[in-house]
């Protein structure tokens, strides 16, 4: 067995050096810049996307707080024109109850002018047809 390094292993050696240098430079190196390259576009892309949904959050929170805001605005212009319906409603029966009752007392004092009326004319002529029965029972007529 032979140790001795044989002048065909340097000549290996060189090639391999030479071959590794022409690679590096021709195919690794370049791939590495594109991958370097992709490494940072997709870090930024997904910064990008992070900071894009971060946005977009605080865009819906803002507009729930609006809607929100709108909805008990809402709710209370609603309570109010319910309110004021119903007072007008309120004002409006009442008006109604008090033209009714006073449409009742004045039929009612009609209504006891004419009892006091018949009454005068029918207290007279009760003591003529007192009279006149009287005589018909009687036989003077």
């Amino acid at each position: 067995m032979n140790l001795t390094p044989d002048f065909s292993l340097v000549i290996q050696v060189i090639l391999f050096v030479v071959v590794w240098q022409g690679l590096n430079r021709l195919a690794f190196q370049p791939t590495q810049e594109v991958l370097d390259q992709r490494h940072k576009r997709t870090v930024t892309a997904e910064r990008d996307a992070k900071s894009m949904v971060a946005s977009a959050q605080d865009d819906q929170d803002v507009y729930d707080k609006t809607v929100q805001e709108k909805r008990t605005a809402l709710a209370a212009d609603t309570a109010a024109a319910r309110s004021a319906a119903q007072e007008e409603s309120s004002r409006a029966l009442n008006a109604a109850r008090d033209s009714a009752n006073q449409s009742l007392a004045a039929q009612r004092a009609a209504v006891a002018e004419q009892i006091e009326a018949a009454r005068a004319s029918l207290s007279g002529s009760a003591d003529d047809i007192a009279r006149r029965m009287i005589e018909r029972a009687t036989g003077n007529t």
